[in-house]
């Protein structure tokens, strides 16, 4: 039951993020390294689930 609650705050704050940095680049604010960091390493997996499923 915890784990599950965990999993889905997780998934929530990594939205929010992701809409943060969207918003962010809407404005034309600059984006920290480390912002760039994570995105890249989060579109990475991403794109790597969506191989493995394909197969």
């Amino acid at each position: 039951m915890l784990l599950k609650k965990f999993d889905e705050n997780k998934k929530a704050l990594k939205q929010i993020g992701r809409e943060a940095m969207a918003e962010s680049r809407r404005l034309g604010l600059p984006l920290s390294a480390r912002d760039l960091q994570n995105e890249a390493e989060d579109q990475a997996k991403h794109a790597q689930s969506k191989r493995v499923s394909a197969a």
